[in-house]
């Protein structure tokens, strides 16, 4: 990613062990088999806000905003086109995805590529709640570009400043995968120094299982952002099961009407994703692992016809 600091000295950032999840739990409601009931499925579909399956091309097969994908294709000039536009450094991989097809990010110097946040992640200016969902399929020793590696990354200014993000760290064998809060800059490094990694806002996953033929599940919540206390908290799953949490921080992220706020992904990443998708609230535990195990993917959530 790139980097940042914070107000509070003492985060909690608590790598967990998973607990064994109640029971195992399957797809959408239109397979027989089930055990998810249509009640449950309607609660996941009525909180989803954006939806990619890749299946259909880059574009969102459902989004409460915006659903065309757009390539930043000059980022000092903020000048921006609707549609793929990165010269194959990235498109869809017919058949490779978890779920049909994926979107596939072939060299780490691809422009960025996004879709619009406007109501495709449901910000709130007080205690603010959500949740993210995607699959990624890369090789952490020896296929990720050099430098930060960041999946996704949602912010309206940078990766320090008022973002969330997933990345891969520039170093390591295989190298840390993480998720980072970063609230304000103005809030969590007021000074503007150079803080170190252990101080800033980011959790370091446990055993994350990345592998060139393994496709692996990533989820994060958070809940309790824009309140003003250090209870906010932001959870990641990995696989179905909680990897670790992330709390101690005053999260306070400022969206302005004014700003673009952009859903990144893939950048400086090699490597596959599918299914990605956003919701408006936190995720359950158990909502975790039905989503883990769909056979489907989230597009079992709209039968055939998302």
């Amino acid at each position: 990613t790139l980097q940042p600091s914070d107000c509070n000295p003492f985060p909690t950032m608590n790598p967990l062990p998973s607990p064994s999840l109640l029971k195992p739990l399957l797809p959408g409601f239109l397979t027989l088999s089930t055990l998810v009931t249509p009640g449950e499925e309607v609660s996941l579909k009525s909180a989803l806000t954006i939806y990619a399956s890749f299946d259909k091309g880059v574009n969102a097969d459902y989004a409460k905003g915006d659903p065309k994908l757009y390539t930043w294709v000059d980022r000092g000039k903020k000048i921006s086109r609707a549609g793929l536009h990165t010269k194959d450094k990235s498109g869809i991989a017919k058949g490779e995805g978890k779920f049909g097809d994926a979107i596939a990010f072939k060299a780490g110097n691809a422009p960025w590529i996004y879709y619009a946040a406007d109501r495709n992640l449901s910000y709130n200016t007080t205690n603010w709640s959500g949740t993210s969902s995607f699959w990624l399929k890369c090789d952490p020793l020896n296929g990720l570009a050099k430098g930060y590696c960041d999946p996704i990354q949602f912010t309206p200014r940078a990766w320090n400043d008022a973002s969330f993000f997933v990345d891969f760290n520039k170093e390591g064998k295989p190298r840390d995968f993480r998720l980072g809060c970063f609230a304000d800059k103005a809030v969590w490094n007021p000074g503007g120094e150079e803080v170190p990694e252990a101080k800033r806002p980011l959790l370091t996953s446990r055993d994350p299982g990345f592998a060139p033929d393994k496709w692996v599940h990533v989820l994060f919540t958070w809940e309790g952002f824009n309140s003003g206390k250090k209870t906010a908290i932001a959870r990641l799953y990995l696989n179905g099961m909680l990897n670790g949490t992330l709390t101690g921080w005053n999260q306070q992220f400022t969206w302005k009407s004014d700003e673009t706020a952009r859903l990144l992904l893939g950048l400086n990443y090699i490597g596959l994703m599918d299914d990605f998708a956003c919701f408006d609230r936190p995720l359950t535990a158990v909502e975790v692992k039905k989503i883990y195990g769909m056979k489907e993917g989230l597009s079992s959530l709209f039968g055939k016809n998302p």
